[in-house]
């Protein structure tokens, strides 16, 4: 049973502290069972501030990153990313871009990508204590201020992203990654090796992949609530792929399932999908996430990170 979903999205006018936060929600609920997540492929990281009972997330593919997480962070996946959760849920989800995580964290990206973390890990004891705090205060709107504070306070005296490489993804994030990559480093007087390398340190991905997940993301959103599902051939031109056939590898690659399938996930109609059982009623399974319209952008690969 959800008791308690809100949501905040940075308003308009002067960034307030905080406001480089693409979506920031809470949330209470009480699941009378255990409930699989799966989380599709993003280019966010995801961070969760947990209040209530842990999260235990299932190990990688090479057998890292498993075990219960009271607040954790889920690196860029190029895959899907599994988690229990049961009991009480309680607590901040906030998506992040992987710039503003790199600056919050403070590592290399790569080593969180495809990665669950427990938060604690990253940033030390404090992590712990000042979940603390937030679960001592009763209302949302003051939780959400601390919380802002906080993330501006440490991403003040963090690593700031190169502009160049912020560059490049605005890039990749403004055309759903259909522009080249070679075209990017011609661009920044860069050779690919040194593109690859840097979006590695602060991105996770290289920027192939980047592009790959701009892809299936906008692929997504051309899916999302469609009922009946648009024809997959237009949904392919339109989201930059080949053709269908290529779509229908992509998704079988990054979501382990058919087009149709998760056409039908998306729409809420799939068996045991999000769209039935107590699935349906888990923030888990419907996240609070706002998505980028991919518009074009005319900005100087030279020019300072806009945030």
């Amino acid at each position: 049973m959800v008791e308690d979903i809100v949501c905040r999205r940075p308003g308009p006018g002067p960034a307030p502290a905080g406001a480089h936060l693409r979506d920031c929600s809470g949330y209470r609920e009480r699941l009378p069972g255990s409930l699989r997540r799966r989380e599709a492929p993003s280019s966010r990281v995801t961070l969760v501030i947990g209040f209530g009972d842990p999260v235990v997330a299932l190990p990688s593919r090479d057998g890292r990153g498993g075990g219960p997480r009271a607040s954790m962070v889920i690196g860029l996946h190029d895959r899907l990313s599994e988690t229990r959760i049961a009991g009480l849920q309680h607590g901040l989800l906030l998506r992040l871009t992987p710039l503003t995580a790199y600056s919050l964290l403070g590592v290399p990206m790569h080593l969180i990508s495809n990665e669950t973390v427990g938060l604690d890990a990253l940033l030390g004891p404090e992590a712990d204590r000042f979940a603390e705090r937030l679960a001592e205060v009763g209302d949302w709107s003051l939780r959400f201020g601390m919380l802002a504070d906080a993330l501006a306070a440490r991403m003040a005296g963090g690593p700031r992203p190169d502009p160049a490489v912020a560059w490049a993804w605005r890039r990749l994030a403004a055309t759903a990654g259909a522009v080249r990559i070679e075209a990017l480093a011609e661009r920044l007087g860069w050779s690919r090796r040194h593109l690859v390398r840097r979006f590695r340190e602060q991105i996770g991905p290289s920027p192939k992949t980047v592009a790959r997940l701009f892809r299936f993301e906008r692929a997504t959103v051309l899916l999302r609530g469609r009922t009946p599902a648009p024809p997959l051939a237009a949904v392919a031109a339109e989201a930059g792929y080949a053709d269908q056939a290529h779509f229908s590898r992509e998704v079988r690659a990054l979501a382990q399932c058919t087009p149709r399938t998760l056409a039908a996930a998306l729409a809420g109609t799939a068996p045991g999908g999000t769209g039935s059982s107590a699935a349906a009623r888990s923030h888990s399974f419907k996240p609070v996430t706002f998505v980028d319209t991919y518009v074009p952008v005319h900005d100087d690969p030279g020019s300072r990170n806009r945030r």
